[in-house]
């Protein structure tokens, strides 16, 4: 699970495998022989066959690497991305409940929403010393999105979440005395959530043209998914007051963000507003568009040929290119008592988006692995490089006979997927 940092976390969607396993490899074979044909019309040809097969032909593709042709390469690439992307973006939709019957145990509520969404779901109430009070509760869904049917649930059970326990998944404890029923003020988009949490009004007595409004919202996924970061551009946000007047977004070249970690499933975001006029008592709408960067699905670089050198000798490198992601093996070289690996990892886009997000990178796991399979982790690693276009990284290893015969392995996501995702709320009270 971002396993490391981000494990598996995207989940994808089952692909379209043809019955004839044997028959579908022949024909892939076939149609990326065709791929390096002369005629640009058979080379379109079997690019375009290859996308049509759809994702069951991604576990027959030839992995791409030095002896593989530059024109192959390339397209080769693009129809893993597009395939995967066409996955991962199904796999980023809301997961749908389908619940009827008058009333159900509230667990039992639960558990079934679990096991048709695949979002864990935890009663965490015995952790917190909450009494684990069972109660009946009415459902009646049909296909409806996991965020509206769990705040159902909850709201009934007078329960809410927990999203800090470090671990992955939804954590039901009860609600705080006073709290408002988690459905009176969400807003549901896609398998995200979002919630208005507080505005905060500042006037400087001593300087009045020092004051400011700060809108903080809750934005929540759904646990078996995870997400690197959270973006707010300022420039996707607008509000307006009860009077239909327009509140400014202040410094809207902005772009708050939040970064996530394993075992936290929500994040809050800051709005910085324009505070409005005493006489201003509600904000009528307030909405925005938040752009997440989201890990594709993760794949192993396998590298059994290395390339070896002597201290300070350069030497060639080798590669492998799966979909969006380049991973480059620089060089593998005694370094004092330990075995340095000299590794690089590329990304196509996003290039910008992805420049200040890189430090998930690493948390991607590499390791030597024997021929029984066991594997040796790294002694240590240090950042070499980072730019818009690549990051570096240098692994040590405890090599007892050398890195012969071992074979060094690299998972990582082989794509970043952009999303944006829009919200709006309406009738805020302000303070």
């Amino acid at each position: 699970m971002i396993s490391v940092f981000i494990g598996s976390l995207l989940l994808l969607a089952p692909a379209d495998v043809p019955a004839d396993g044997a028959q579908l490899a022949r024909q892939v074979e076939r149609l990326v022989r065709q791929l390096d044909s002369t005629l640009l019309g058979q080379r379109d040809a079997a690019e375009k066959q290859l996308l049509e097969l759809g994702a069951g032909v991604l576990s027959v593709l030839p992995a791409i690497d030095g002896q593989t042709s530059a024109e192959v390469a390339t397209r080769l690439a693009r129809v893993q991305q597009k395939l995967m992307r066409t996955q991962a973006l199904a796999a980023a939709e809301p997961t749908l409940v389908t619940l009827k019957g008058e009333e159900l145990p509230l667990l039992e509520a639960l558990a079934t929403i679990a096991k048709q969404t695949g979002n864990p779901i935890v009663d965490h109430r015995p952790v917190f010393g909450e009494e684990q009070r069972e109660s009946r509760v009415k459902v009646d869904f049909n296909k409806t999105p996991f965020w509206r049917a769990i705040d159902s649930v909850l709201d009934q059970g007078e329960l809410t979440l927990y999203g800090f326990t470090g671990q992955r998944g939804a954590f039901v404890v009860g609600r705080p005395p006073g709290a408002s029923p988690r459905a009176a003020h969400a807003c549901y988009a896609g398998m995200f959530r979002f919630e208005p949490l507080k505005f905060v009004a500042v006037r400087d007595l001593r300087n009045p043209s020092m004051e400011s409004l700060k809108f903080v919202m809750e934005v929540t996924w759904e646990p078996r998914l995870q997400p690197f970061a959270i973006l707010q551009p300022l420039a996707e946000v607008s509000a307006a007051s009860s009077g239909g007047e327009p509140i400014a977004v202040a410094g809207a070249e902005a772009e708050p963000e939040a970064l996530v970690r394993e075992g936290i499933s929500t994040v809050e975001l800051e709005i910085p507003l324009a505070l409005p006029g005493r006489d201003v008592k509600t904000i009528s709408r307030l909405g925005g568009k938040i752009l997440v960067l989201m890990p594709g699905p993760f794949e192993d670089f396998r590298f059994s040929t290395l390339p070896l050198a002597a201290k300070n000798v350069r030497v060639g490198h080798v590669d492998q290119r799966k979909a969006g992601a380049l991973v480059i093996v620089d060089h593998v070289r005694k370094n004092n008592e330990a075995w340095e690996v000299a590794l690089r990892v590329k990304f196509e886009g996003p290039s910008a988006a992805l420049e200040s997000h890189r430090s998930w990178i690493l948390e991607n796991q590499a390791f030597f692995e024997q021929a029984d399979g066991s594997r040796i982790e790294p002694a240590g690693m240090e950042q070499t490089l980072q730019n818009k276009e690549e990051m570096g990284i240098n692994y040590f290893f405890d090599l007892k006979g050398g890195p012969k015969n071992l074979t060094f392995v690299y998972r990582t996501p082989i794509m970043v997927l952009e999303l944006p995702v829009a919200y709006e709320f309406r009738d805020l009270p302000l303070p």
